[in-house]
């Protein structure tokens, strides 16, 4: 036993032995565990550490997998795609990743008065006159994408549609404004040092087109701006700024270069109108649109004339050859019968006496003689001579549609007009291709001159007012008569079967052109007309004519009932009458009436009804080409050499009569 308050040494060497076997016990664990459980020989083998004995586990696994490759069928290769768009876009970027977001500061316009600049008086526009309105329906090419500055008119895709659209057009005098900029700016009664010739040409910036609206009390609407149309390639480029601090950098002068351009000017005021693809219709201003509707119907009543005429000739001719066949005819019936003309007596030739002198008596028959007809004058040389004694010539169209399209011509702005040395004034134009059925406007137009120092310090006081102003404005023009814009679909109740108790209804639609007409039969809760197949005559089928396969005549209108009425008519003497009123509505609240039988009808209603039934049996032509114009045929103008040649002549085959090809020549342009 240990003693207490042994020595320390004297313990540790009582118990040395047992603390090395302790301390070789502990030393062997750590080595163990260390270098046995936990070993220090790892390589690292494809990103890991591993011991020897795992690494090759790890490479029979990895061979398997590859066997497993090799052993599947071979996957096809993805196609190629070019890269050849991107390179190309990147190469036309001239940069790459802009933040479309990042706003860059614009340094304010500032204008500096500088040495010399002087202080101007700003001259008066004018005024517009001989303001003009008409209103045009026709098929025209119409665009089916939007029109712009890359996309153009010619470009853009289109196809022929019905459109109502109507011209407005006035004349302005342009020299006189061209001496009023110019005493303005650089005339002799300004400073020398102040005078600027480029301030002194006025540049045209806007035709602006106001319209009112004929409202459902009598009265007018406020005035509002038309845009420009459709077919206006230029449209944002001619919405200009009202104010000069709205305008971009470069302020006024940007525009004034834009603008002077003489390409640019005539797309402003005289811009193209719809190309019409109706062979009956042009388009023209107004003013010369109705020179050419006159002479187109006198052309047209003309052909329609010759044509009767030539009927008429070819009538007469065919009677008196019957005629004439009767006679010579009759005559041979009555020599081979017995009925000789006198002198020649059965004993001639006959054997026996009764011959000649001297001849035997086997003289032979006489022969007969020669009748002489005197030759047979046709209709047009009798017409002809009789003008001739009565001093009266063939009446002919006052001018011919080529001088029509002439005064166009010299009417329109080209690369060599010069404005300020227009003897006449300037006839511009502008349109609305926005108009509605069943609507009636009015309209008024005024021209706008770019202010060539909007947005400086050159005013006198009179005109301080007009600092900021980027147009200056003429006075508007006179309010034009009233448009009304008809429907493209009628009805019209003709008859009442009372037995039935139901209405004969006549829509008609009109469609690419021409009116189509078919009838109905509706009875009480019926919607009146609906959408029928057309069919085409065999003339329409062998001209190849493009007429619409579906006609759409229904008007969505519904026949709510019939009512028997009894009232007077006359202003005098006033009788009785007894008819049928068909009640309907469009819009199932507000009920209207309509009387049934034509002579019931009002007089607008009756006279609309025998235009259109007119307008069908007009003959349907072929639409024409994308800016062709209308294909007719100049008034009076045969070929030479068959004036008075029956009309079986013309056009006769090859080498009977005139040659191939001599008919009526095509009207020139």
């Amino acid at each position: 036993m240990i003693k207490k308050g042994g020595n320390f040494l004297e313990l540790v060497e009582r118990h040395i032995e047992k603390l090395i076997l302790a301390i070789v016990a502990v030393l062997c664990l750590w080595l163990l565990i260390t270098r046995v459980v936990i070993s220090p020989n790892c390589v690292e083998y494809g990103g890991q550490n591993l011991h020897p004995g795992k690494i090759d586990s790890l490479i029979v696994n990895q061979a398997d997998q590859l066997q497993g490759k090799l052993n599947q069928a071979p996957k096809p290769i993805e196609p190629y795609e070019s890269k050849v768009g991107d390179f190309v876009a990147t190469v036309n970027s001239a940069i790459n990743n802009i933040n479309a977001d990042l706003e860059l500061p614009i340094p304010p316009l500032v204008v500096a008065d500088g040495v010399g600049k002087g202080k101007y008086r700003i001259p008066v526009i004018g005024e517009v006159n001989d303001v003009d309105v008409e209103y045009i329906r026709t098929v025209a090419y119409v665009p089916t994408e939007i029109v712009n500055e890359k996309t153009t008119y010619q470009r853009a895709e289109k196809e022929p549609n019905d459109i109502d659209f109507v011209t407005v057009q006035a004349n302005f005098d342009v020299a006189g404004l061209y001496q009023r900029f110019y005493e303005a700016f650089a005339g002799d009664n300004i400073r020398e040092e102040w005078q600027d010739p480029c301030l002194a040409a006025p540049v045209f910036a806007s035709v602006q087109l106001q319209r009112q609206e004929l409202l459902a009390d009598g009265t007018w609407s406020n005035w509002d701006i038309m845009p420009r149309t459709q077919v206006d390639h230029r449209k944002r480029m001619f919405s200009v700024e009202q104010d000069v601090r709205e305008l971009p950098p470069g302020g006024i002068k940007v525009p004034l270069l834009q603008f002077a351009d003489n390409v640019v000017l005539k797309d402003l005021l005289q811009p193209e109108a719809y190309k019409i693809a109706s062979a009956k219709e042009e388009w023209f201003p107004p003013s010369l649109h109705r020179d050419y509707v006159k002479y187109r119907k006198e052309i047209d009543a003309q052909e329609r004339r010759e044509a009767l005429k030539a009927k008429q000739q070819e009538k007469e001719d065919r009677q008196e050859d019957r005629s004439d066949r009767r006679k010579r005819a009759g005559r041979t019936r009555g020599t081979t019968s017995g009925g000789m003309p006198p002198g020649m007596g059965m004993g001639m030739g006959m054997g026996g006496g009764g011959g000649p002198p001297g001849g035997g008596g086997g003289g032979g028959m006489m022969s007969m003689p020669t009748i002489k007809r005197s030759p047979r004058r046709s209709r047009v040389n009798r017409d002809r001579e009789t003008e001739k004694r009565s001093g009266k010539t063939k009446k002919e169209p006052s001018k011919t549609l080529n001088d029509v399209y002439k005064e166009f011509g010299d009417v329109l702005i080209d690369a060599k007009t010069e404005l300020a040395k227009l003897d006449e004034p300037l006839m511009f134009w502008a349109y609305d291709d926005t108009v509605e059925q069943r609507k009636s406007y009015r309209y008024r137009i005024r021209l706008g001159v770019f202010n060539p120092v909007a947005g400086t310090n050159q005013f006198y006081e009179q005109d301080s007012e007009l600092k900021n102003q980027v147009v200056l404005w003429s006075n508007f023009s006179d309010v034009t008569e009233p448009v009304e814009i008809p429907e493209r679909l009628y009805f019209f109740p003709r008859d009442i079967q009372e037995a039935t108790n139901t209405v004969t209804v006549t829509v008609s639609r009109y469609a690419l052109g021409y009116w189509y007409s078919k009838d109905f039969t509706v009875k009480k809760g019926d919607v009146i007309g609906n959408v029928f197949e057309y069919e085409k005559t065999e003339e329409e089928e062998k001209e190849e004519l493009t007429i619409p396969e579906n006609i759409d005549c229904s008007t969505g209108i519904v026949l709510v009932d019939i009512i028997p009425v009894n009232d007077w008519s006359g202003s005098n003497n006033l009788r009785p009458r007894y008819y049928h009123d068909m009640i309907y509505t469009i819009d199932g609240v507000t009920m209207e009436h309509m009387p049934i039988k034509s002579k019931y009808w009002m007089d607008g209603l009756l006279a609309r009804f025998t235009e259109i039934k007119k307008m069908e049996k007009e003959p349907k032509m072929a639409l024409r080409g994308f800016g062709s114009r209308s294909g007719l045929k100049q008034p009076g103008r045969t070929t030479p050499g068959t004036e008075g040649m029956p009309p079986g002549m013309m056009g006769m085959p090859p080498g009977m009569g005139m040659p191939p090809g001599m008919g009526m020549p095509p009207f020139g342009y």
